[in-house]
């Protein structure tokens, strides 16, 4: 699982905002769920529900924030390997915000350090005055972070004396999150798995066809670009040259088997001329026909 990737974080989303939600209804404060964003300096929100409060701070979704003065950032940056995490920390500026900010790389790896022990993290007016948050990872069987949810609040309703206790409510919804992941994924895995196969065994038998090879991830409700990434994935080389692939493997057998020229083998291939025929072998190959057809007789 990638947590770059927007296909996951769309599963993510789908499949744990339910949880999100009842963690927000059990403790009444603002409910977040991000991810490190592709440069790796900042934190993304994806998700976000406001608490039952009058008053609160609710981060938007799709807001960057800094990774070195947030709960949601500290829980990421802790459960990444040691070397990764010091790489990223090179690269933050560490802006204060407040007086109780951490603003250099020394002391906040030593923070981080318990951050994946205690599997909670807490930011007491680091980002802003004021506020508080408690966060947790959502980490695969590896330990590796696929994404932080926190709750937030004004610290008259969410006051440090208290986010032990909370702490509590997050952890469990993280693994939670992670159990009910795990299955989601595994289940459109083995979907793709077999939407590929089927697309594949489509190719065998249609490869005469350009057009409804190209335009079999249609049928699929699949887009282009997908649907190629799925297949290339899948089988190490792209829906149409794998066709290719196999208009010249019957290409090669027609050259050894029968007398055809190599103009009628062109038209049996659905080709429209004997030059393109001869031009796409040969790209393929690495031989003409003519050549390959000499090649066997030699």
């Amino acid at each position: 699982m990638d947590p770059s990737d927007p296909t996951f974080q769309t599963l993510l989303v789908e499949n744990t905002i339910d949880l999100l939600s009842e963690l927000r209804d059990r403790t009444g404060m603002t409910a977040a769920i991000a991810v490190l964003s592709q440069v790796e300096r900042r934190g993304e929100v994806l998700a976000s529900l406001p608490g039952l409060s009058d008053h609160g701070y609710v981060p938007r979704v799709g807001f960057r924030f800094h990774l070195h003065s947030t709960a949601p950032g500290k829980s990421l940056l802790g459960h990444l390997p040691t070397t990764h995490r010091r790489r990223i920390l090179k690269s933050l500026d560490f802006k204060r915000f407040t007086d109780r900010t951490y603003c250099d790389e020394r002391s906040l790896d030593k923070h981080l350090r318990t951050c994946a022990q205690n599997r909670c993290v807490f930011d007491v007016g680091e980002y802003v005055d004021g506020v508080n948050c408690v966060a947790s990872c959502v980490i695969d069987e590896e330990g590796r972070p696929l994404a932080a949810i926190w709750i937030t609040a004004l610290s008259v309703d969410l006051p440090e004396g208290q986010l032990s206790h909370y702490a509590k409510e997050v952890i469990l919804t993280a693994k939670a999150m992670w159990n009910r992941l795990r299955d989601a994924n595994n289940s459109t895995s083995m979907q793709h798995h077999q939407t590929m196969e089927r697309a594949k065994k489509f190719i065998e038998q249609h490869f005469l066809d350009e057009g409804a090879v190209r335009h079999f991830h249609r049928t699929i409700g699949m887009s282009d670009s997908w649907f190629r990434k799925l297949f290339r994935d899948k089988y190490g080389i792209a829906p149409m040259s794998y066709r290719l692939q196999l208009l010249h493997e019957r290409a090669c057998r027609l050259l050894q088997n029968t007398k055809l020229s190599i103009k009628e083998i062109a038209f049996q291939l659905g080709y429209e001329s004997q030059n393109y025929f001869s031009r796409t072998f040969k790209n393929t190959k690495g031989i003409s026909p003519a050549h390959y057809r000499e090649s066997l007789r030699s």
